[in-house]
């Protein structure tokens, strides 16, 4: 015979509360006591809808954060794409850093990577040019691909 787990406070309309307070961003530590649960319940739940026997309530509770955060994520992307667009030009910085969809090719941190591809592939060019022996060149590439974690073509 299976145990169910009862929810004594656990029920639809408090998954609501917890969705629009997930929406606004807050955390699970003050989502539970705003919405008439402990944090511990909180946990305890998700933790449980990952499980292998998950009860209805705690897999619905677990899609009503997961909704309303990406809800909440969308309307500060929204906003922040409006102001971007309105010629805020805090908010067009934020974007291009922070998003997604643009944080891999605009963002400081990609300048950055990129310059870094583009030194360690004239170096390796650089080398080729130099008439290094094989061994010698293999050495270099060893040392460059060590301090740099890159990894080069090494010639056998």
């Amino acid at each position: 015979m299976k145990l169910t787990r009862r929810h004594y406070k656990l029920n639809d309309d408090v998954i609501e509360k917890v969705r629009i307070l997930a929406e606004f961003g807050a955390p699970l530590e003050h989502i539970g006591p705003a919405a008439g649960i402990s944090y511990a319940t909180i946990w305890q739940s998700l933790k449980n809808a990952k499980g292998p026997n998950p009860t209805r309530l705690e897999v619905k509770l677990s899609e009503a954060i997961e909704a309303g955060r990406a809800a909440g994520g969308m309307r500060l992307i929204s906003r922040v794409a409006e102001q971007a667009d309105n010629g805020d030009l805090k908010a067009a910085t934020w974007m291009l850093t922070h998003s997604p969809a643009f944080r891999d090719h605009y963002s400081d941190s990609a300048a950055i990577n990129r310059a870094r591809q583009e030194g360690i592939e004239s170096a390796v060019q650089g080398l080729q040019a130099a008439g290094l022996t094989p061994e010698q060149e293999r050495m270099v590439l060893l040392q460059i691909s060590a301090r740099t974690g890159e990894k080069l073509p090494l010639s056998e």
